[in-house]
């Protein structure tokens, strides 16, 4: 009885993998507004699935674009599911507030895709639970996507840049500000001549990597438990220097000096197969460097 039941089971095995998977039907919808921000004005978007790029411009305008997607077997399924959709703009004393308003947002199987041009001198805060983040030539203070990268390109902040990251990748070039702190679980850092006095990253799983000059009296800290700290310096700046790795590597290219303590004999440099302790010119900067598994390098631009 069984043999007999072997051929029917691989037909049938055979048919549900020919079959193809039910067609997809997409429905979109377009929202545009335009509203105004003075100068220093705080812009305020949360969304749930989606992309997002905002473009930082000359003008006062805030110009809001945006295509809400839903895709469903059952086009007339899906259009009601576009209704159910809702994007609230909410303007303030030289605040605006966005809002992607769906049921159940968890396991809702649409998306809004935002593209926003707004004045460069506004403060930027973005928040979204799936897509990512493009901001160019912004003030932001808070970008923050559980799911998906996030890319800083020319951006500024008088005080503190904060950037994180579930599962995602995060890259920041030609950023200007005070404090930065970038923060990821799965996925790599990467940043490009930034200027900042104190610049903090962490990656649980991902690997770290910075290129460009340190800052006098700057504060620099990258920490990652499973993954590489690549660091490539540019300029004259003198640093010193604490760094460890439990079980990758430690170099430099930077010849390191070892602080003895008071009276007691020292000379000889300060790296070790897993460490890297010590100072570089007229240490300046400080550097921070955590490794539990991966390697550490520090190397001429």
């Amino acid at each position: 009885m069984i043999r007999a039941l072997r051929p029917l089971v691989a037909a049938l095995a055979f048919i549900t993998i020919a079959l193809p998977a039910a067609a997809q039907n997409e429905v979109t919808e377009r929202f545009s507004k335009t509203s105004h921000l003075d100068q220093d004005g705080t812009f305020d978007l949360t969304n749930v699935y989606g992309t997002i790029v905002l473009t930082g411009g000359t003008g006062r305008d805030v110009t809001i674009e945006a295509v809400k997607r839903v895709q469903r077997p059952n086009a007339n399924a899906a259009r009601a599911l576009l209704r159910m959709i809702d994007i609230q703009v909410v303007e303030g004393t030289n605040r605006i507030e966005v809002r992607t308003v769906v049921p159940r947002p968890r396991n809702f199987p649409g998306s809004v895709d935002y593209t926003v041009t707004l004045p460069a001198d506004a403060r930027v805060t973005v928040r979204t639970v799936s897509g990512n983040i493009r901001a160019t030539n912004i003030n932001g203070e808070l970008l923050k996507s559980v799911s998906g990268d996030i890319e800083i390109i020319d951006g500024s902040a008088d005080d503190v840049v904060t950037a994180s990251t579930v599962s995602g990748n995060i890259a920041v070039r030609g950023l200007k500000g005070r404090t930065t702190q970038l923060t990821t679980v799965t996925g790599n850092v990467r940043v490009d001549d930034l200027q900042a006095d104190r610049l903090a990253i962490r990656a649980v799983n991902g690997n770290i990597e910075y290129a460009g000059d340190l800052s006098r009296s700057g504060r620099y800290e990258f920490v990652t438990h499973s993954g590489d700290i690549r660091l490539m310096l540019s300029g004259t700046t003198g640093f010193e220097v604490q760094g460890n790795s439990l079980s990758g590597t430690v170099r430099s290219d930077f010849p390191i000096t070892r602080r003895s303590a008071p009276g007691a004999e020292g000379g000889g440099g300060g790296v070790t197969p897993r460490g890297l302790r010590g100072s570089f010119g007229d240490a300046s900067a400080m550097l921070v460097l955590r490794a539990f598994s991966g390697n550490i390098s520090v190397s001429r631009r």
